[in-house]
This record gives structure tokens, C-alpha cells and sequence, in this order.
């Protein structure tokens, strides 16, 4: 009389044994989809940008001490990219975004100023402050020469020299003189606007590192 209940037990102990072994799969399957389903993380490295750093930036923003305000935003792109320990940290072309630090219209009396700052650069989708200066552009000097930012500079000295010579060589010696001595002639008249125009060249040295991923 036993032995058809202990043969019932086996049974069920078998076959609860082998819906075991039949569900470890599927778990293992759910288990691995479960795992594919999950967000991968993408671990990007950083590398720091120092103090120090020169980041040469073309213009796309017209400006002039004519008009511009301290705080007025200006953009432009980067020229050249910033490498650090091989690797190419700012690409050439990130935009940039900085500010008017200082400008100063031009009078009689004083020459005309401008100041800008460096303020982010945007790489690869994400935006990092970056701390920026550059030497102010300031009318008759060297520098504003360089950068085409004063209109009539030469014209300037011809004037002068047309009014000294009264002749056609004296304006050419004017001419010729007219940049060196541009400081004076225009601190005794109006004096004439810094303007940067689109596509100007500036660089501009970092105050403080920057971390950007790469």
C-alpha cells in the first residue's frame, strides 16, 4: 500500500526538479536582457587647459568704441586649436563667446579703447567657462594698426604733412609719417573710432585652468 504513494513522490519531486532546470535558463536570458537594457556609460577622460594658455580667436561680431557698452557679448570662433600632452583638447573652430571689459569713445583729448575678455568655449556639445584676456586695442597705437582697427590713419598723417609742406612731397612725407604720429594727431582733434571688424585675429591669454573632456 506504500509503494504507489512513494512512487507518487518521486514523481512529483522529479518533475518539480526538471521545471528547475527548464526555468534556470530563461532566467539566465531575462538576467541578460535585463542587463543589455540598462544605459551604457561612457567614461570620457578630462585634461585641464592651464593658466597661461594662448587661445587665438577670430572675431564674427563687429565691434566699435563708437557704441559699445561694457557687458555687450560679443562671439567668434578659435583659430588654432589648444593642445595639451598630445592631444587636441580645443579644436580649431569651436565657437567662443567673451564680453566688452572697457570702451571709451573717441574726443578730443583722449583716445579712443577697447577691451574684451574671454568668457566660454563650446567643445563637443558642452559649454566651459574659460577665463580670458587680451591687451586693450587702443587708437594710434601699433597694435590697432596691426589689426586694420583705425580707419584713416595714413590719411591722417597726409593731412598733416599736406598742411606743413603745402606741396605734394610734403604730403607724402606725411603720409609716410602718418602712423607714427597718429598718438598726437589725434589727441588734438576727435580722434577716431577702434573698430574691429568680422574676421578680426585676437589672442587671448587664460587667467585661470579649465577641465575639458575629451
Amino acid at each position: 500500500m506504500r509503494h504507489p504513494a512513494f512512487i507518487l513522490s518521486v514523481a512529483l519531486a522529479a518533475a518539480t526538479l526538471l521545471m528547475g532546470c527548464r526555468n534556470e535558463p530563461q532566467v539566465a536570458q531575462n538576467a541578460q536582457n535585463d542587463q543589455n537594457s540598462k544605459p551604457q556609460v561612457s567614461h570620457r577622460a578630462e585634461l585641464t587647459v592651464p593658466s597661461g594658455t594662448s587661445i587665438d580667436v577670430t572675431l564674427n561680431t563687429r565691434l566699435t568704441s563708437e557704441t559699445a557698452n561694457v557687458g555687450d557679448a560679443w562671439s567668434g570662433s578659435t583659430r588654432t586649436a589648444s593642445v595639451v600632452d598630445g592631444h587636441e583638447v580645443i579644436p580649431a573652430g569651436s565657437a567662443v563667446v567673451g564680453t566688452v571689459t572697457a570702451s571709451t569713445p573717441a574726443h578730443k583729448g583722449d583716445r579712443a579703447m577697447l577691451d574684451l575678455a574671454l568668457a566660454s568655449v563650446t567643445v563637443g556639445g558642452h559649454n566651459y567657462h574659460v577665463r580670458g584676456n587680451t591687451e586693450p586695442v587702443i587708437a594710434g597705437s601699433t597694435r590697432a594698426r596691426n589689426l586694420g582697427a583705425i580707419a584713416g590713419a595714413a590719411a591722417v598723417g597726409a593731412i598733416v604733412g599736406h598742411a606743413i609742406g603745402g606741396s605734394t612731397k610734403g604730403t607724402v612725407i606725411g603720409a609716410v609719417v602718418g602712423g607714427g604720429t597718429a598718438t598726437g594727431v589725434v589727441s588734438q582733434t576727435k580722434g577716431y573710432q577702434v573698430v574691429l571688424k568680422e574676421g578680426t585675429p585676437l589672442t587671448f591669454t587664460t587667467g585661470a585652468s579649465v577641465a575639458v573632456r575629451i
